[in-house]
């Protein structure tokens, strides 16, 4: 039984790791979550970047400026869009959600320079925003947030960041009520919410539920509690980067390693200086944080439980449960481009049903075909 186990998760792991939807941590600008308004979606390697068409003067304000204002402005841009390929490049490492001593030097020297150069009130928004992701959540940094959010208070990426600044402070209020406005303004698409339901159904009770960037853990967080789940935790390992962050877990009981850096290696040290706490890892965390625990963990609906306690009679009841409920973002919307890969997410659960089940019978195998069907990607 063990051996059949230890196969079927190494598949898993194989199998879902090479269908993640890009992961982020904050690219200003950058959203995870559909926008509607003046903006301009432009797909890149780690996530949707979001250029504020405010940013781009009209040709008729272009007549006005005179040449210092166009090449301030010009420059503004350069340096905003240096900044932001930089964080994209580092957010797509699947090894590691920090940046290096060098790269946060060369960050912080341009949003440093585009504090400067910030002319415009769509400049100081997003010198402002660019501040406070520089910081990696460092709620220290949130003077800069909350006035880019005074100037406008519909930015979606500065709404993004301040549900991020709320979790690591644990204003779990503000949380809740930036998100039902993000929902409100059609920041947060419907397939997202419906995977999230499912992804906390999946999470037995006491256990601790770790994401990776933004795309499950504010949705997660919002089902949550409108799911009434109390009795479960989520931590996510981005804004583990945060020293505020960190400092809320330790009050919650979570012993934190010391070193600055979230990698594969902080994600190891954490779960093993806790080994009382029962965990679920979100099927979107990258294969390569994963493989150190791969002997015992399974698949339980959208997560992968550690350590694994289960017998294989339980991993095949609850999966099949999962199987027959969940909604496979078949929610009434087909989901875009970043959200769809997540269907594939569903696929380990239908394998191990398919691996684990005694009943090889016409009907069950087709079932099983329908549940891959679904989950394909729409041509």
């Amino acid at each position: 039984m063990k051996k059949n186990l230890l196969i079927l998760i190494g598949v898993c792991i194989a199998f879902f790791s090479l269908a993640q939807p890009p992961q982020s941590n904050s690219v200003s600008n950058g959203n995870l979550f559909n926008n509607q308004g003046t903006t301009t979606l432009v797909l890149d390697s780690a996530q949707l970047q979001l250029l504020d068409k405010d940013q781009i003067p009209a040709a008729d304000d272009v007549d006005q400026l005179n040449e210092s204002e166009v090449r301030q402005q010009n420059n503004f841009k350069k340096e905003a869009d240096v900044y932001k390929a930089r964080k994209v490049a580092l957010k797509s490492n699947s090894r590691s959600r920090s940046a290096s001593d060098v790269d946060e030097v060369q960050l912080q020297h341009s949003v440093t320079i585009l504090k400067g150069l910030a002319q415009t009130p769509s400049e100081q928004i997003e010198a402002n925003v660019l501040y406070y992701d520089q910081g990696n959540y460092n709620a220290d940094r949130a003077p800069e947030l909350n006035e880019a959010l005074r100037l406008n208070p519909n930015h979606p990426e500065g709404l993004k960041l301040k549900v991020a600044n709320s979790l690591v402070t644990g204003d779990t209020l503000t949380v809740w009520n930036t998100l039902n406005k993000m929902k409100s303004l059609r920041l947060i698409p419907d397939a997202m919410t419906c995977y999230a339901i499912d992804l906390v159904k999946s999470v037995p009770e006491n256990t601790t539920l770790i994401t990776h960037g933004t795309l499950d853990t504010y949705s997660a967080f919002q089902e949550q509690v409108a799911l009434r789940r109390n009795s479960i935790d989520i931590i996510s390992l981005d804004l583990l980067q945060s020293q505020q962050y960190r400092a809320l877990l330790l009050k919650k009981g979570y012993s934190i390693p010391v070193q600055p850096t979230v990698d594969v290696t902080y994600l190891g040290d954490f779960i093993r200086i806790n080994p009382a706490t029962k965990f679920a890892f979100s099927m979107t965390i990258p294969r390569e944080y994963l493989f150190q625990f791969e002997q015992d963990i399974v698949p339980n609906g959208l997560v992968f439980l550690y350590p694994n306690t289960l017998d294989e009679a339980q991993v095949l009841l609850n999966n099949e449960r999962f199987l027959d409920s969940f909604s496979y973002l078949d929610c009434g919307e087909e989901p875009d481009e970043t959200i769809s890969p997540l269907r594939q997410n569903y696929m380990p659960m239908i394998l191990t049903v398919e691996t684990l089940s005694a009943d090889k019978s016409k009907e069950k195998r087709s079932k099983i075909e329908n549940k891959k069907y679904k989950i394909r990607p729409k041509k």
